[in-house]
């Protein structure tokens, strides 16, 4: 019995070690590779692009936190320079009176002010607002920052060149804009958002078919009144409380 335990121990102790000695070849080989590729291109550096988005926080109802962490997902993904300038305190937030801070091409302002609405965006101007004063931090304050971000930093500019949807800074660069009228994945986007505030499309059918539906006007012709008596006889003629056949799976019938 003691023999067969020393044996255990022993065989265990050598897949231990065995273990160790596999990660330690692993890690050894990892560190090699990063050796080679150190000698041969001498290690990844990183140039910092020009321009810089200020996001200006003139409100003291979210914290500061919570809008640098906004801030730094967002450069994560689009890695361009993020600045944060603090103006909590001040006198408020003019819509007025916005301008790009200096040296900024874009902006974001948080502000608090229940006489604006939940957001503005001046597309052409380069800067978006978010007013928190129906917010709070969290869920909501995240998802409408981005929102405002999307749209302020060029979010809905169209893939197509033809599209109106183009970046335009001023009223001379509409003259350079090939195309005037809206493009597929405008009007794709268009109706999606119309029908989740309850606007709906036109529709167009036959005048029988509009009947058969429900939905005809009274007829304006004879050709219309011919269909509108023939298709209300049909639906009179149908029984209100139709026979129903069940199925019986015992008798097969």
């Amino acid at each position: 019995m003691k023999k067969t335990t020393a044996l255990a121990v022993a065989l265990a102790a050598a897949f231990a070690f065995g273990g160790e000695s596999a990660d330690a070849e692993k890690e050894a080989k990892k560190l090699e590779a990063k050796e080679r590729m150190l000698q041969k291109t001498g290690g990844i550096i990183e140039k910092a692009g020009e321009g810089r988005v200020v996001v200006v926080n003139a409100q003291e109802k979210i914290p500061e936190s919570a809008i640098a962490g906004r801030i730094a997902a967002a450069a994560k993904l689009v890695r361009v320079k993020f600045d944060l300038e603090n103006r909590a305190g001040a006198d408020g937030f003019s819509v007025a009176d916005a301008r790009l801070p200096e040296n900024a091409q874009a902006a974001i302002f948080v502000v608090e002010d229940a006489k604006l609405p939940l957001s503005l965006v001046a597309v052409e101007a380069g800067w978006g607002m978010v007013n928190v004063a129906q917010l709070s931090e969290g869920k909501r304050f995240n998802v409408e920052f981005n929102r405002v971000l999307t749209l302020a930093l060029g979010g809905g500019v169209s893939q197509f060149k033809a599209s109106p949807m183009q970046t335009v800074k001023s009223a001379d660069d509409l003259d350079g804009i090939v195309g005037e009228n809206l493009t597929f994945d405008a009007v794709t986007s268009i109706l999606r958002n119309l029908q989740n505030l309850g606007v709906t499309q036109t529709k167009k059918s036959t005048y029988k078919r509009a009947c058969e539906e429900g939905w005809a006007p009274e007829p304006a012709d004879e050709h219309q009144k011919a269909i509108w008596e023939k298709v209300k006889a049909e639906q009179n003629e149908k029984p209100s409380n139709p026979i129903t056949i069940e199925f019986d799976p015992e008798k097969g019938e």
